[in-house]
């Protein structure tokens, strides 16, 4: 058995060093990219096992295919890349197919998920049905001198204090996760059942929307994109 690090086989030494994560959770091996913020770099699978492959290589939204006829990101990520999920702290395949979903023009929308009503005993009770969070998508130029198309979202988390009933209706604000004074009011109409959202800017009304179900209630919401103003990253 080796009695110093200097005894161990090249290998498992080159292991030793770059395997395991710093003290933020992310994989050593790994900085911020600049432009997108995403983590990029190289790094070990998430699977000790699969360490003597070697460390992968981890893409940021940089590298994202273009499409050859309207210029825009073909999805997010590199297709057939590996990305670091800062969500999950997990190390993701982009699988190719996932660019079948691409279609030019079409607005890109994540429809978002509703709250439930387990999901909190003081709150869920009344606000089970409205989503969790809106995600506004969009492209913008890179931050840098290729000014190349990146993919961006603005994330609005649901308010509870900012939650309304009356007679006829329930409504709640959206906040942006980043410093902005743009924000949305979703309604829900009790008779006849509908949904509808606001979107403003400070006391200006940018876009209203409204629909029958939730789903076709956002679909609309999101498809209206991202204002030049708004801020996203």
């Amino acid at each position: 058995m080796p009695k110093h690090d200097n005894d161990l086989p090249p290998d498992i030494k080159k292991i030793a060093i770059q395997a395991g994560r710093r003290r933020n959770g992310v994989p050593k091996g790994l900085a911020r990219c600049r432009v997108c913020g995403d983590w990029k770099g190289r790094c070990f699978w998430n699977n000790p096992l699969d360490w003597h492959k070697g460390p992968t290589p981890i893409t940021c939204r940089c590298d994202a295919n273009i499409c050859h006829k309207c210029g825009e990101p073909i999805y997010e990520y590199r297709l057939g890349s590996n990305i670091y999920d800062e969500g999950s702290q997990q190390v993701l395949h982009v699988a190719g197919m996932l660019g079948m979903i691409h279609a030019c023009g079409r607005p890109r929308i994540e429809l978002p998920r509703q709250i439930e009503a387990d999901w909190d005993k003081k709150y869920a009770p009344v606000l089970a049905g409205f989503p969790v969070e809106l995600v506004y998508v969009g492209v913008r130029p890179r931050k840098d001198h290729t000014r190349k198309p990146i993919i961006v979202r603005a994330r609005y988390a649901f308010d509870p204090g900012s939650f309304l009933e009356a007679s006829k209706s329930k409504r709640m604000h959206y906040r942006s996760r980043l410093a902005s004074d743009f924000y949305v009011e979703v309604v829900f109409h009790k008779v006849p059942e509908r949904w509808g959202t606001l979107k403003s800017r400070g006391a200006e009304l940018i876009a209203a929307t409204s629909a029958a179900s939730f789903e076709e209630a956002m679909i609309n919401s999101l498809a209206i994109g991202l204002h030049p103003d708004e801020p996203a990253s």
